[in-house]
């Protein structure tokens, strides 16, 4: 199996090859009909390479976009999901292909940091499932030079007693440490709660913390500023992690103040991970309404999904912040479909398709209000 297979036309062979040099360069397998083995058929050895290929690079130029050849390898590679569209010339991909974007390469002479093989690089990065290297790969580190020297008749053996000593102490220390950092058993005091909408805080919210928690609130909207026109959202902190997703420009998503490069966001069809912060640029204004423009409702919970089945512990809300603590309190009201008052509120909450504002009062099961209690402490204990 190999990772990338090229389709392109002869008269571009020597273009061609340049770009496979590249596609090799940044760590892949590539395969292009140039190494067919001249036992087997051209038509099988094609199906067999797309087929067990991850990427397929048609390389589209004036000559390649009249080749029926081409044209049915990248019809197959489009129908199995890992098409990767090429330009070397002026030419726009025949149809359909030009519905789909392609990287233009016309003025690419093998850079590394050219918008359009970046593009190429991205692309492959994604459906080969895993970082492509800017260069081939590091040597490996020198080998010390073997010793020798005969060992000294009588020569004392270094002892293994400090080390062993030296191991006990750190897993003393690590056990230590795991025990103080593990969350204490006493229950959070609570005040009991009140009967319905009484608990449901409509005050002026305090700042969201600029701490990332396990339980986030997604107020913040924003757009990407990325000149390749899209940017990835990824898995972890790194270019290193898988894609989940993709913002493309002018698609608004939302995310909250973090410390670091790499911010947690949230799109419109509930997409969660992260992204570069350099890319990142906040609406004018911080939090806007679905009646502003966000495009689409949110799924999922705001802050935490099983608040209304569950009985929250202190383990469970000790990483809240106030905000979030209150977000969290009042997502068990919004789930019943309580209409807000304060008008930050209805903005946050509008935003998810789970909402339904249909009454002024609602009913609370036992869990619910136990929550509402514990998450009500968590913010005045943050006061």
């Amino acid at each position: 199996m190999v990772d990338v297979f090229i389709s392109y036309s002869r008269d571009n062979k020597a273009r061609v090859a340049q770009i496979a040099q590249a596609v090799s360069v940044a760590g892949y397998d590539v395969w292009w009909d140039a190494e067919l083995p001249p036992h087997r058929s051209y038509g099988d050895v094609i199906t067999e390479k797309i087929g067990s290929a991850k990427a397929a690079i048609v390389v589209w130029s004036h000559q390649s976009a009249q080749s029926e050849w081409v044209r049915a390898e990248a019809d197959v590679a489009r129908n199995q999901k890992k098409l990767v569209q090429t330009a070397i010339d002026d030419v726009m991909p025949p149809l359909p292909f030009n519905q789909i974007q392609f990287a233009e390469l016309a003025d690419w002479n093998g850079e590394p940091d050219h918008r359009g093989w970046r593009k190429v690089l991205m692309s492959l990065e994604e459906l080969c499932g895993r970082e492509a290297a800017l260069a081939g790969a590091a040597p490996e580190p020198p080998r010390p030079a073997p010793n020798n020297r005969q060992a000294q008749p009588g020569a004392r053996k270094p002892s293994i007693l400090p080390w062993a000593l030296l191991g006990v102490a750190v897993i003393a220390v690590a056990l230590l440490a795991w025990k103080l950092l593990q969350p204490t058993s006493e229950p959070v005091a609570a005040s009991a709660p009140t009967e319905t909408a009484a608990s449901a805080e409509n005050v002026e919210a305090a700042p969201a913390s600029a701490t990332s928690n396990p339980a986030e609130a997604f107020t913040l909207a924003a757009v990407i500023d990325d000149p390749d026109g899209f940017t990835n959202i990824r898995a972890g902190q790194g270019t290193h992690t898988p894609i989940v997703g993709k913002v493309l420009e002018g698609e608004k998503f939302l995310t909250y103040k973090q410390p670091g490069q790499w911010w947690r966001v949230r799109k419109a069809d509930g997409t969660t991970g992260y992204m570069f912060r350099k890319y990142i640029r906040l609406v004018e204004g911080g939090v806007v309404s679905a009646s502003e423009g966000y495009e689409g409702k949110l799924d999922g919970p705001v802050v935490i999904a099983d608040s209304s089945t569950r009985e929250l512990t202190p383990a469970d809300v000790a990483p809240l912040t106030k905000q979030q603590a209150r977000l969290a309190r009042n997502e068990i009201f919004a789930r019943k479909g309580l209409r807000f008052k304060d008008p930050e509120l209805r903005e946050v909450f509008g935003r998810y398709a789970w909402y339904k504002p249909t009454s002024d009062v609602v009913e609370l099961s036992p869990i619910e209000k136990a929550n509402v209690a514990l998450l009500k402490s968590v913010e005045d204990a943050a006061q």
